[in-house]
């Protein structure tokens, strides 16, 4: 863990020692298909039935500063997180997962956003089903991956892209939370867009 903050401290640090053009920012939400495995056993298998809805969420947003020059490049904090729900006409029970983190965003073509974090990750699970206590999250880790089409040319856009979630948690029951979902998602988008010739 230490070696994967160190990586991404030094990272940060390179980009933020070049000239930034821009403040970046964006904001947005995405449905899909999730997935929740505690100790390995996978909750949809245990959980679904035909009076079960399984959804997935996932909420976020991104701050930082860029383009680094010429080069479409952006430096970034995330906050983001995933919630995989549950939920019958009476009950829910959901499995959140977050992510807090350093990550880059490039534009190879200015149509086109690639993007990823990796950082720290906490889980906070809910039920309203009486007597169930879910536990705590203790540590865990968690990154992402996306790739987006950006429209518009000027400093306001949207994206709408796919996007990979994923974490790992460390219970208070010390049992292990794995999360994922792959999304579409749409964002509104602030930034400073390089025109490439």
């Amino acid at each position: 863990m230490k070696r994967i903050w160190s990586v991404c401290l030094l990272l940060m640090g390179m980009a933020f020692s070049v000239s930034a053009q821009s403040f970046y920012f964006d904001i947005g939400i995405g449905f899909g298909w999730p997935t929740t495995k505690i100790d390995g056993n996978d909750l949809s298998d245990i959980l679904s039935g035909s009076k079960v809805t399984d959804i997935g969420v996932d909420l976020g947003l991104k701050a930082g500063y860029g383009p680094f020059g010429e080069i479409p490049l952006y430096a970034v904090g995330e906050f983001a997180g995933m919630g995989h729900r549950f939920q019958t006409s009476d009950n829910y029970m959901q499995f959140n997962s977050y992510i807090i983190g350093a990550g880059l965003i490039f534009y190879p073509i200015p149509l086109i956003q690639l993007a990823g974090t990796i950082g720290f990750s906490y889980a906070a699970d809910q039920t309203d089903l009486q007597d169930v206590v879910l536990p705590a999250s203790e540590r865990g880790v968690a990154w992402d991956l996306s790739a987006a089409f950006d429209f518009g040319k000027r400093n306001s856009g949207f994206l709408l892209g796919l996007r990979y979630f994923g974490s790992s948690n460390t219970l208070t029951s010390n049992e292990k939370q794995d999360s994922s979902i792959i999304s579409v998602f749409v964002r509104y988008a602030f930034r400073h867009k390089i025109q490439q010739e």
